[in-house]
């Protein structure tokens, strides 16, 4: 018995002494250790769980470590997994796929379709997208395959319009997204024919008076079938409103507040089943320009309920384009999208397995990486939205240290946001050394701030690191302004 006990003291004091080396400056002149080990008794951090880590690229030097391979959910720095990922298995020259085609007989000296009009989904998350078309063109993509549908001679559907977005199947929303999340317009899912972000905005008019009751006054675009139940309140704030409504359901349900005294406030939602509805938005433009269609429009999704259903055989009319990926994965890391992340992930699992799927597309991300930058990944999204998500800063570095050698290393180094420049971290470290030096990955959700990234010191040092915090006391900003602190002494280091 008392051997077990000495052995017992002996591994608890091993591993005591093991956690007090981590937190310990690697070197005693360390100004960046140090920063982070102060920090760590700062009261705004009681209790918080803090990842961080740095790596000098040029050298390979171990700058600072402090629980660096705890993992911990990082909300949107998770993207800087799926865009690695995505420019390494695709490239940044791939482009989505979308194909008008149809089945059944085509008569070009009448001009008859005698059957359906299919848009094929190809897991373009640009249609229509307000990244990539002005305010009020988001739809004029549908006029262009008008004209291509009247140019290939097509004046009459004896069938219907029908949208196909099975390629990434109808899973909706990836596992993990909570519940107040799902009808927002950052909880839209990925689908493979997704259309105006899977978006769409909702427009009240709000009372004079803190609780007045709010009128809904539209909805753009419109969705058909869509019932909605509105608890939102005129109050004193800005949006605190939330709309609640899962994929494919018509049965939504809006509380919170939004400012009082608005004539017209914008609430932005996202669309349950964007398949049914790009089919029903092409059906009214082939009607505006001209093209008779007997049988409406339907989506895919609905016809498979019938067990019966085969898929027909069907022809090419015209193949859309989507602008490249690397201009996707810009997009993704400076404006941190979540939809266009999911869409990448998906992408990454079609293209290695041949169907569409979240929870695929995350496995081979992990493999992907495992040999590459070591433990730390429990990946669940793309887009970092789910708190099963957990990365370590570890993790993060040496992912960024195996793109700043890999092919297109400095396109990928572009694409993220930059301190006082662009994107995310545009606000950040102006008028600083840190300006213009500090590129990275912002993620931010309740109780969660981390950035990762890259930063050319004033020395001529190459960096990566990595910075989570969790569960801390203060508020959000405070946390700000400590990353800002570290990326400002990065900057000289």
């Amino acid at each position: 018995m008392r051997h077990l006990f000495a052995f017992l003291s002996l591994f608890l004091m091993s591993g005591y002494s093991e956690a007090q080396v981590a937190t310990t400056p690697l070197k005693p002149d360390n100004l960046i250790q140090k920063y982070i080990d102060e920090l760590a008794l700062n009261p705004k951090l009681s209790g918080a769980a803090i990842s961080f880590y740095v790596k000098n690229l040029s050298t390979g030097e171990l700058v600072a470590d402090y629980n660096g391979q705890m993992a911990l959910p990082s909300a949107s720095t998770m993207k800087l997994v799926t865009t690695a990922t995505a420019s390494q298995m695709l490239g940044r020259n791939y482009r989505f796929k979308t194909k008008l085609m149809y089945s059944g007989d085509f008569d070009s000296l009448t001009g008859v379709l005698n059957g359906d009009l299919y848009i094929v989904g190809g897991g373009d998350p640009t249609l229509g997208s307000k990244y990539y078309n002005k305010i009020g063109a988001q739809d004029s993509f549908l006029y262009e395959w008008a004209e291509k549908i009247k140019a290939f001679g097509i004046k009459k559907i004896t069938g219907r319009v029908i949208g196909d977005g099975s390629k990434y199947r109808y899973d909706g929303v990836p596992t993990g997204w909570v519940w107040g999340d799902l009808g927002n317009y950052y909880g839209a899912g990925p689908n493979g024919l997704t259309v105006y972000d899977n978006m769409c905005r909702l427009e009240f008019s709000s009372g004079l008076n803190e609780g007045d009751s709010t009128e809904l006054l539209c909805i753009n675009p419109y969705i058909h079938g869509l019932t909605i139940q509105n608890a939102v309140k005129a109050g004193n704030g800005s949006d605190d409103s939330y709309v609640f409504g899962a994929p494919y359901s018509y049965d939504w349900f809006i509380r919170g507040t939004i400012p009082k005294g608005k004539e017209s406030f914008e609430v932005k939602a996202s669309i349950p089943d964007p398949e049914r509805l790009i089919s029903v938005e092409l059906y009214h433009v082939l009607k505006i320009t001209g093209i008779e269609i007997k049988n409406g429009s339907t989506s895919f999704r609905e016809l498979s309920k019938n067990p019966e259903f085969v898929k027909p055989t069907l022809q090419p009319i015209f193949e859309h384009s989507s602008p490249s990926l690397g201009s996707i994965i810009d997009e993704v890391n400076q404006k941190s999208i979540n939809l266009f992340a999911e869409h990448l992930l998906c992408e990454i699992s079609y293209k290695k397995s041949g169907y569409g799927s979240t929870y695929n597309g995350a496995q081979i991300c992990s493999n992907y990486w495992s040999s590459k930058a070591g433990a730390g990944l429990f990946m669940a999204d793309g887009s970092g939205l789910s708190r099963s998500n957990a990365v370590s800063a570890k993790f993060l570095v040496e992912l960024l240290g195996y793109m700043n050698k890999a092919e297109g290393a400095q396109s990928f180094k572009n694409s993220l946001a930059l301190a006082g420049k662009k994107g995310t971290m545009s606000a950040m470290c102006t008028g600083t050394t840190a300006e213009g030096r500090a590129y990275g990955k912002s993620g931010s959700m309740t109780r969660i701030r981390s950035y990762a990234g890259y930063v050319d010191s004033k020395t001529g040092k190459k960096l990566a690191y990595g910075i989570i915090f969790n569960n801390f006391n203060g508020a959000s900003s405070d946390i700000t302004k400590f990353c800002e602190n570290i990326l400002v002494k990065l900057s000289i280091y």
